[in-house]
């Protein structure tokens, strides 16, 4: 497993608020968004990224960039309704995993990404807008699909 890939970017400068919405951003790489933008790349800056879901903003950088999903190649499972991606290396979205749970009563969605990020198949840190492994992001959308669905692990 790639340690660029699932490591955490350090958080230099805390407080940084998104100016659509007040959301205080985590910061992720410019190679991230870079990677992700749909037009010309932005100058490199400090970003952060804004997760409220009923913000349109997905980046905002320290020089006043700002950047929408309608911006980006991928649309942010987090942004503007749920069923969206969870995982943006293998396509992995929270409808697939509620359908499996309604089916089955369980998912094999984690342990397949797991196994892939262990075999070094991800590249997390350009694909995923959070810059960051899904992995964690994963776990918490079964067990909140669980608890909503009411299937008990």
């Amino acid at each position: 497993m790639s340690e660029a890939c699932c490591s955490v970017t350090p958080s230099e400068a805390r407080g940084s608020s998104c100016p659509a919405s007040g959301f205080e951003g985590r910061p992720v790489a410019w190679t991230t968004v870079a990677a992700l933008v749909k037009g010309r790349v932005p100058p490199k800056q400090e970003f952060r990224l804004c997760r409220d879901s009923e913000c349109d903003v997905v980046y905002y950088g320290s020089t006043g960039t700002l950047l929408s999903a309608s911006e980006l190649g991928v649309q942010p499972g987090f942004k503007h309704g749920s069923g969206g991606l969870v995982c943006y290396c293998f396509l992995h979205t929270e409808a697939d995993i509620e359908r499996q749970l309604r089916e089955t009563g369980k998912t094999d969605v984690f342990e397949s990404i797991k196994s892939e990020v262990e075999a070094g198949n991800c590249a997390c840190e350009v694909r995923n807008p959070s810059g960051k492994c899904c992995l964690g992001e994963v776990q918490a959308a079964i067990r909140g699909l669980e608890k909503r669905i009411g299937v008990t692990a």
